[in-house]
């Protein structure tokens, strides 16, 4: 059963923008949306990522290939940076 979100995709793409443009402290947008502060930094992340994009709900689940699966620990495993770096790169939502 899917759970109640406290912001709509809207809500998140707004108070990430405003963030972006220094409109508003991440501390004063988890504060107004009643959500935690971390949430903010994931919705940044996200955006900076995917765009807006990144707030459309999905039916279904994000599948990977093995090939991309494989250069992601491969790259990780390599040293080519952070578990961070190495999801942002290949787009894996991993955190």
């Amino acid at each position: 059963m899917p759970h109640k979100q406290k912001a709509t995709a809207d809500e998140k793409v707004w108070i990430v923008r405003e963030c972006l443009a220094g409109k508003i402290s991440k501390s004063e947008a988890a504060c107004y949306l009643q959500v935690d502060k971390s949430s903010i930094y994931s919705w940044i992340k996200r955006y900076k990522a995917e765009g807006a994009a990144a707030f459309q709900p999905s039916k279904f689940n994000r599948t990977y290939t093995t090939e991309l699966k494989m250069k992601a620990v491969l790259s990780y495993l390599n040293g080519e940076g952070s578990l961070r770096d190495i999801c942002q790169k290949y787009r894996i939502r991993a955190m």
